[in-house]
């Protein structure tokens, strides 16, 4: 994707229709998971306030909330805090809050030193140092970063972007972050963990999603290869997809306040 705000505005926007919802059995298993390896990192969210950066649907600020003191979700998507409102509210939890706005700029004044645990998946919102720096500055005892680690594999999407000129390949996340701390003189502690997901939608809604993905990438869609395409491989009125990836777990101290730079 051509990282510009507005690409990545219309990016998210698109995708909060049929992105993971924080309590189906499917993500709640890969939550438990993350944070089970979180525990074993040394990240208790136990009676912890809690920033999730990048929040999106609540994946993980809603499914925390139960354990966490209190928990703010912020995302720069408007589509995807209409479905974390939408969840926390048939839920019934009293503890989470979200808010609108870019991580880079949120005034850090806003969230300096008023978390313990600061948290941020699958998100492009925190790739500057002065992103992981308010990141630090937010959280008292531990930062967590979760991303993408250089493999991403869909057969269907990669026959379809190799057709419009474009690569598909994982979004740049751990590598970037990890070159961040490393410079900044932090000691993270890296895990990698491989998962796969499916994901089925009727030939409309992938096309929708495809022609944003073209629009983001430059491209120009192919609409009537791209339809006759997606009519062959639909199979009960919907496509399947299958997605792998190797992400990253990171997670490290924030140094003393009197230390920060």
């Amino acid at each position: 994707m051509i990282g510009t705000r507005r690409n990545e505005k219309l990016f998210w926007d698109s995708r909060a229709r049929g992105y993971p919802l924080p309590f189906t059995p499917e993500t709640e298993a890969k939550t438990a998971r993350i944070v089970r390896l979180l525990g074993r990192l040394g990240v208790d969210f136990r009676g912890r306030r809690l920033l999730d950066i990048g929040c999106g649907t609540g994946v993980y600020a809603l499914t925390l909330a139960d354990r966490a003191a209190s928990v703010l979700g912020v995302d720069s998507s408007a589509a995807m805090l209409k479905i974390f409102r939408k969840v926390k509210k048939e839920r019934g939890i009293a503890n989470a809050e979200c808010a609108l706005s870019e991580w880079s700029n949120l005034p850090a004044a806003k969230v300096r030193g008023k978390f313990n645990v600061a948290l941020a998946s699958m998100t492009a919102a925190v790739k500057t140092r002065a992103d992981v720096l308010k990141m630090e500055a937010a959280a008292g005892e531990a930062c967590v970063y979760i991303g993408w680690a250089g493999e991403r594999r869909n057969a269907l999407l990669e026959k379809i972007y190799a057709a419009h000129g474009v690569a598909y390949s994982a979004p740049e996340g751990a590598e970037r972050a990890l070159r961040v701390l490393r410079a900044l003189g932090r000691r993270p502690r890296t895990v990698y963990l491989r998962e796969n997901w499916t994901k089925e939608e009727t030939p409309e809604e992938t096309l929708r999603e495809i022609a944003v993905s073209m629009t983001v990438n430059g491209a120009v869609l192919r609409r009537e290869w791209t339809e006759a395409l997606l009519r062959a491989r639909a199979r009960g009125g919907k496509v399947r997809q299958r997605t792998a990836a190797r992400k990253a777990v990171i997670v490290w101290e924030p140094p003393l306040r009197k230390g920060r730079q």
